[in-house]
């Protein structure tokens, strides 16, 4: 299956991006429900995974800069697999050292880092967002597109007014900073008006609202409403569907 793609820096990027979050045991659902997905998610189960994934036109993971993920990667590139990698930073409260945190994503191969969204949030509220350009000049200067990820819309406008240096950002439908697990309509409006407000291309989060949304709705609106410059990453468990990520690259494929 053949799915149109965008450019994020100089690579090709398929519009609809597989989305880790599953594979590192965060369902956004329940503690037992991210156990779950922890004890589903062995190595060779995200192996399979990404393999399905390229199989059926997906070219790109976004997936957390954790040492779980970048060892499940190194291996499946090691047994042949292509997949893309754009890269999320931990959570704040998982580093100490930024600058060393990205230098060690970087000896993965991603092809893109950009700055966890929750943590974003947590700086714009500090008063400390500008402390974001020194790790921006840090990814480029390692040679990868750069990017910042946020769950508030008046963060994504405010950044793209101030100029900082991304080629791309990162922006979830739902407001998961300030609301949790409420998956709130207004949200998702908000968001969409900042994503078309934004000039460069954004990689939209959450379009399932974690799952609690069907596929077929949730893909129309978001395609209906985001640039065609954008793209959207979803995160896909398997369990009990092993054909998921194939029925949802052919949503996207008919409603493109």
């Amino acid at each position: 299956m053949k799915l149109p793609t965008i450019a994020i820096g100089s690579h090709r990027v398929s519009r609809l991006i597989i989305g880790g979050n599953p594979y590192s045991g965060i369902s956004h659902h329940s503690p037992a429900k991210s156990k779950e997905m922890e004890n589903y998610y062995t190595a060779d189960q995200i192996m399979a995974d990404l393999r399905e994934a390229e199989r059926c036109g997906i070219n790109t993971v976004l997936a957390r800069g954790d040492r779980h993920i970048m060892r499940v990667l190194n291996e499946y590139r090691n047994t042949g697999g292509k997949i893309q990698w754009i890269a999320q930073t931990a959570k704040g409260n998982e580093y100490t050292d930024l600058a060393a945190h990205i230098r060690l994503i970087a000896r993965y191969q991603p092809i893109a880092i950009y700055h966890h969204g929750g943590t974003t949030d947590r700086l714009y509220d500090d008063g400390k967002l500008d402390t974001l350009h020194d790790a921006l000049t840090l990814i480029r200067d390692l040679g990868f597109a750069a990017g910042i990820g946020t769950h508030e819309p008046h963060i994504l406008k405010q950044c793209y007014h101030d100029e900082y240096d991304v080629d791309f950002y990162v922006c979830a439908l739902y407001n998961h900073t300030r609301h949790r697990e409420m998956y709130l309509d207004t949200d998702r409006d908000a968001a969409i008006a900042a994503i078309q407000a934004v000039h460069l291309p954004v990689i939209s989060i959450k379009v399932l609202a974690a799952g609690r949304s069907k596929p077929l709705p949730a893909f129309r609106f978001a395609l209906e409403h985001i640039k065609p410059i954008d793209a959207m990453a979803v995160g896909m468990y398997t369990k009990g569907q092993p054909n998921q990520i194939c029925d949802n690259a052919t949503l996207f494929a008919e409603n493109r």
